[in-house]
């Protein structure tokens, strides 16, 4: 076992707690108000004002924990497939089901009706943007699947580069892209160089400006495994960086930035204090951190189109009642999909990883399962 790697369970409570807060910001926050019977009735609430944030606390989990399997894992090529194996059987069950719901619910949902090259983003895991470039009309069947766009993004460029030139320079890379991403455009806009549009868009679509998140998350994670303070203050360093830089959401006032700056600190301090490693443990937040992969997947779209669809039929009672009632449909979807249909599809699908390995000549990791709080 590596050095630092023999408590991290509690990440996956982590991961809980970031899922209940984009929950809350997709079911009471204000960016989907116009679907929602309630308006923003609920959008200063505790939590869902700045539910948003809780995307950005997954990033930096991504980052800590992406490592731990890209040591495991014998080359690019085993790290790509794992990670297909990991995130696709669940993405297949979820973009068929958010394109099934879109049939009956289109009108409730964001996003309205589904076209069948909708499908192709999220089976992909490619921004629907650089699809559209290639002539194909697609769009996301979910809006959340923005960052697992990110996600993927990060992959392919942190395996590229893990198993050429080591983890350091791995995490020096992700920081100059993370800069090149917010220099470019200044310079690009200031100069008007307009042969640096395509460029721009590109670190723009690829979701570059959200690479110090991971690189935060990839120190914190060396700095516990070699017990140095120094790799600590930089990884919080960094991802303070990356609070200051994030893009806000639409409407949101420059003080929620408060957020994104309160999930470092909050981060960082479940790095260095057991008696918060061990609140994160509770059972009830692994056990979301174990349904939040799923559950990220289709609780937005559906979650709204479904409140929208429910609450005429129970105006008696009070209104946030629905919400809470369509969370509790919506997790107990993505437990059937996590425990009961996800094991028997990556059965199914193994064969074509392993037959791939066996075409390229690449040995497989020891790995077999999903490592604590591995992103999804």
């Amino acid at each position: 076992m590596h050095k630092g790697q023999e408590r991290i369970g509690y990440l996956d409570g982590l991961r809980g707690v970031a899922i209940l807060l984009t929950a809350a910001w997709h079911f009471l926050g204000p960016i989907y108000q116009m679907h929602l019977p309630y308006g923003r009735a609920f959008e200063w609430w505790p939590g869902v004002r700045y539910g948003w944030a809780g995307v950005n606390l997954f990033f930096l989990i991504s980052g800590y924990v992406i490592f731990i399997t890209l040591e495991r894992c014998t080359g690019f090529v085993d790290f790509i497939l794992r990670r297909w194996l990991r995130l696709f059987p669940a993405m297949l069950v979820a973009s068929l089901i958010l394109y099934a719901a879109r049939i009956p619910m289109g009108d409730a949902m964001p996003g309205g009706y589904a076209q069948p090259g909708d499908l192709l983003p999220g089976l992909m895991l490619i921004n629907p943007v650089y699809i559209r470039t290639m002539g194909v009309m697609a769009h996301s069947l979910d809006g959340a699947f923005w960052s697992l766009y990110v996600e993927a993004a990060f992959y392919i460029v942190i395996g590229l580069a893990f198993f050429r030139i080591g983890w350091a320079r791995s995490v020096a890379l992700l920081l100059v892209l993370y800069a090149l991403s917010l220099i470019v455009p200044v310079l690009v806009h200031r100069y008007h160089l307009h042969w640096a549009l395509r460029p721009t868009f590109f670190l723009y679509h690829a979701g570059f400006q959200n690479f110090g998140w991971f690189a935060s998350g990839a120190l914190f994670l060396k700095a516990r495994q070699n017990s140095d303070r120094g790799l600590f203050w930089m990884a919080l360093a960094i991802g303070l960086c990356s609070a200051t830089t994030t893009v806000l959401p639409g409407g949101m006032e420059r003080s929620s930035r408060a957020a994104l700056f309160a999930g470092i600190l909050f981060f960082a301090a479940v790095q260095q204090w057991r008696w918060l490693q061990d609140l994160l443990a509770a059972k009830g937040l692994l056990w979301l951190g174990f349904v939040s992969y799923p559950f990220y997947l289709l609780h937005s779209a559906i979650g709204v189109g479904l409140i929208a669809e429910i609450a005429p039929l129970m105006s008696g009672v009070p209104v946030i009642l629905v919400p809470l009632l369509v969370l509790g449909l919506m997790i107990g979807l993505a437990w059937i999909i996590a425990a009961r249909i996800e094991p028997p599809l990556v059965r199914l699908l193994r064969p074509v990883t392993d037959a791939i390995r066996r075409l390229l000549g690449v040995g497989a990791s020891s790995q077999t399962a999903r490592v604590s709080g591995e992103p999804a």
